[in-house]
């Protein structure tokens, strides 16, 4: 067998192994790397250059000069020359243009091009510019990507020599699969990213349907990715050696950002319930005018009648009996405007007067016969912590399971399959008194607990909420303390959130 044929059946190996190395390329950054890598590999080339296409003009995205030890762009330092303008002048640009090879044996003997750009930098580094190969980068839709140009071709004894023609074809080939390899890499990327910005729109329409949650999907996506990188620092306690790849993160950042999808079944009034009567607010207010309409036109009326008797006793009667009714609807009044108040100290003795007032009854302005409070106005009065009664917390609590249903029909591809696990895991508690599972301990993986965490830290910090004010970072953490204390939340990474004060990583 022929040398010439032995280095034919190497070349066609080593593209063969070069196919499947740049199919096998994740990043893309280094995918670009690994095209000009190899093309200056099959074609002994000293230097090489990789623009792509962006509108009129071609970027440089990798410059490689092994002469000059110089390696820019992709994973190195970034590459800071101008685009090249599409002007046919310019051999790159030409080689766009005309979807044409382009094998200079010399380029200080070449006509018909400007290369003033290469003279300079050898006028400016003593680097000696002579063979240059450029070829379109040209995918499976026949678009021009980018631009490959190999630059001075070597011997066996590292002498300068043209790029022999046979290596046209050889790296056109080698071209055309990188061209297939970045143009599938960039549609795998945009396909993630348009994955990733519909979940995004998603997740900020439903904190956006109330006006007290409008952020906290995107702070608890922040707080989850920075207590993630921060556990990555750690040297020491429970979580040292616990490691969050890029895959991982990604896994767990778009678990937070899903964590309340689940909420679009939620009803808005449950939702924005900013005091404990909600949206009965103000008919109960324009109620209890009614009954001091109602009380007012009583007390009219008893009062003509003591006066048609004319007896001074019947009339001081009438007007003892309205100062004292007329006193108590005011204290009933201010009762009920502060019971409403999801700040208000709700005690039993409160409760049972507001129980009577469901008992206690008026009669309206179209002679009906009412009660000063519904059993429901009661109920959600007689709240003692937050506003949502027994029934409303359970609406809240079901966006959990409601998340799990609807992430359980989304084909997540294996390396995201952990996400609608972990985002329906983020009220679990590690004593097993969160829900909707209550698992605990280790059933609980480290991903829901730091959701559960950052989900609490931001409930407790917003001030967006509409039934407290924003809590300082020290009271907060306090209660997380305490939460620790109790068996909740995780301490390891509690700790981490402290002493890296993780809050200060987000925007």
């Amino acid at each position: 067998m022929s040398t010439r044929l032995i280095h034919t059946l190497e070349e066609v190996g080593a593209l063969l192994d070069i196919g499947i190395a740049l199919s096998a390329e994740k990043d893309h950054d280094c995918l670009l790397d690994r095209i000009v890598t190899e093309a200056r590999r099959i074609t002994s080339a000293d230097a090489g250059t990789l623009y792509l296409c962006e509108g009129d003009q071609l970027v440089f995205k990798i410059i490689h000069n092994e002469t000059m030890n110089v390696f820019a762009g992709g994973k190195g330092e970034p590459v800071t020359l101008p685009p090249v303008p599409m002007r046919p002048e310019n051999v790159s640009a030409y080689t766009a243009l005309k979807r044409e090879v382009v094998n200079i044996a010399d380029v200080y003997q070449a006509e018909g091009f400007d290369f003033s750009g290469p003279k300079r930098y050898d006028q400016m580094t003593g680097y000696r510019t002579g063979s240059m190969l450029v070829l379109p980068l040209e995918n499976h839709e026949s678009d021009i990507i980018g631009v490959l140009q190999l630059i001075n071709a070597k011997d066996s004894e590292g002498k300068v020599i043209p790029f022999a023609p046979y290596l046209e074809k050889v790296v056109t080939s080698l071209a055309s699969q990188a061209a297939i390899s970045m143009t599938n890499r960039r549609l795998l990327e945009d396909i993630e990213q348009l994955f990733n910005s519909f979940v995004e729109v998603m997740a900020t329409a439903i904190d956006a349907q109330t006006p007290y949650n409008a952020n906290h999907t995107r702070r608890v996506a922040q707080l989850a990715g920075a207590l993630a990188r921060a556990i990555n620092e750690t040297k020491e306690g429970p979580w040292a050696t616990e490691l969050f790849d890029e895959q991982r993160l990604k896994q767990l950042i778009m678990s937070a950002w899903l964590h309340d999808i689940g909420k679009i079944t939620t009803p808005l009034a449950v939702m924005n319930k900013a005091t404990r009567l909600g949206d009965r607010r103000e008919i109960v207010l324009l109620r209890l005018d009614s009954i001091a309409s109602a009380l007012r036109r009583d007390y009219l009326e008893a009062k003509l009648v003591a006066l048609e008797k004319g007896v001074p006793a019947e009339q001081e009667r009438v007007e003892a009996e309205w100062n004292d009714a007329w006193a108590e609807w005011q204290r009933i009044r201010e009762m009920i405007v502060a019971a409403d108040d999801p700040a208000g100290r709700i005690t039993p003795e409160i409760v049972q007067v507001l129980q009577s007032l469901s008992e206690r009854t008026y009669v309206d302005a179209e002679g009906k016969r009412q009660t000063w409070l519904t059993a429901a106005e009661v109920e959600a009065l007689s709240v003692f912590r937050g506003t949502l009664t027994e029934e409303e917390r359970r609406q809240m609590e079901g966006h959990v399971e409601v998340t799990e249903r609807l992430l359980a029909k989304v084909p997540f591809p294996p390396k995201m399959a952990n996400v609608p696990r972990w985002a329906a895991m983020h009220h679990e508690h590690l004593d097993g008194k969160g829900y909707p599972q209550r698992l605990s301990g280790d059933a609980i993986p480290v991903e829901a607990r730091i959701l559960s965490l950052v989900d609490v830290y931001d409930a407790l910090t917003a001030s967006d909420r509409p039934y407290k004010k924003a809590m300082p970072v020290e009271d907060a953490l306090r209660i997380l303390g305490f939460m620790v204390k109790d068996g909740k939340l995780d301490e390891g990474l509690f700790r981490i959130f402290c002493d890296q004060r993780v809050w200060e990583m987000i925007e």
